[in-house]
């Protein structure tokens, strides 16, 4: 997110959160037939081996079964709503308890006022791991903002404190690029191994606005810097740490946040190019997936995160995050087949009501939608808007 917290064609919409989602985990074709092919050479060799004939039933009868509870499971299975919510505190009071049992939220993310401290600064790490662990019982994700310098949540004397992305970018030239890059892929180590640890799957990075030389951006040093082959020489090798890692990663602010002047929080920023140059400035996205893909990284490693910024020459009526037009283009030229999430719908880059913004961004092409906000009430307005328009889009099935 700025400094906070697949658009499938097809009818029968597949997106996780959207449709069913199984609690556990959902049987492959070919778990289903091995199942009925191990049940069946049980159920054989009952009859071959007549003494084990009550044996060989047994397991027949159990292997079927479990193949039927799998598919009960798949056909009644778990829907998320596809909505990222936080929490207020340092534990699930038990009004959020109900409310994620009711709704399911597909994430959660969590910051700073999650943590509790002690009187030398450490976080409290024991009692981070249980708030996950009981947020985990009711969604798929904890996410966390963890870039390194101003904006890294998770923070404590006995946490690791990362840099802030800019100052990687100092001094790289074609020489030391490799060098330079291995030394990214261990600040992610470090990021991660307390990620893992504390029961986080997503962490909200690594920015890849590409920077101008000539505008002051609100993303400055989040950013790796104005040079497109470092900027994506270190964000490919940031998600490829992060995925062997096992924490996925989030690509940001698509399709560019560099050359925006104004703050999102505040007010929408607009960026005022021709078409040409624009593209041009986009093309750090494109080749990072596209190299993240050519090297073998899986679609479910990486996500993007949508910027709340105006492009009028792409879409002057809407910002990213509610415009099909540029959804479509990340999903079509620069070939992103993976989970598209916006920034914070509470940004004040978004007008309107906040369950409208949610909506407009899931009806753009979003996967996900992020919403900061810890007033229970305006949050159980979303989650019910939400679902009300999934089901209507169901029925239009």
């Amino acid at each position: 997110m700025a400094e906070s917290a697949d658009a499938s064609d097809s009818k029968s919409d597949s997106r996780e959160g959207v449709r069913v989602r199984p609690p556990l985990w959902a049987p492959k074709n070919f778990e289903v037939l091995f199942c009925f092919q191990f049940g069946f050479l049980c159920y054989k060799s009952g009859i071959v081996f007549g003494y084990k004939m009550r044996i060989g039933n047994i397991l027949f009868f159990m292997t079927f079964g479990f193949v039927v509870h799998l598919h009960a499971s798949e056909a009644s299975g778990l829907r998320y709503l596809p909505v990222i919510f936080a929490v207020s505190g340092t534990e699930l009071s038990d009004d959020e308890t109900a409310f994620m049992e009711e709704y399911h939220p597909v994430g959660i993310i969590l910051s700073r006022w999650n943590f509790e401290f002690d009187e030398q600064g450490n976080v409290d790490r024991e009692k981070l791991r249980q708030l996950c662990d009981s947020i985990h019982v009711y969604s798929s994700h904890i996410l966390i903002d963890q870039e390194g310098g101003r904006v890294q949540h998770l923070q404590g004397t006995n946490c690791y404190s990362a840099p802030a992305p800019g100052t990687f970018a100092k001094g790289v030239t074609g020489k030391n690029l490799k060098e330079k890059c291995e030394v990214i892929r261990q600040n992610v180590r470090a990021i991660d191994g307390d990620l893992v640890e504390l029961g986080f799957d997503v962490n909200c990075a690594p920015v890849c606005d590409l920077l101008s030389e000539n505008i002051l951006s609100l993303v400055g040093n989040r950013g790796f810097g104005t040079n497109p082959d470092i900027v994506c020489s270190f964000a490919v090798n940031w998600v490829e740490q992060a995925e062997a890692d096992g924490i996925i990663s989030v690509l940001k602010h698509c399709p560019g946040h560099g050359s925006a002047v104004g703050d999102s929080h505040k007010a929408l920023p607009r960026v005022e190019k021709p078409l040409p140059d624009l593209m041009s400035d986009f093309r750090i996205f494109r080749n990072v997936i596209c190299t993240l893909y050519n090297d073998g990284i899986d679609e479910d490693s990486f996500w993007v995160m949508t910027a709340h910024v105006l492009y009028p020459e792409i879409d002057p009526q809407h910002c990213a995050t509610q415009s099909s037009k540029i959804i479509r283009m990340i999903r079509e030229d620069f070939g992103f087949r993976g989970k598209i999430v916006s920034d914070c719908i509470m940004m004040k880059a978004l007008q309107g009501e906040r369950w409208e913004c949610a909506i407009a961004a899931l009806e753009a092409g979003c996967d996900y939608v992020i919403c900061v906000n810890h007033d229970l009430e305006q949050k159980r307005i979303i989650a019910e808007k939400v679902t009300e328009y999934l089901d209507s889009k169901e029925e239009e099935i």
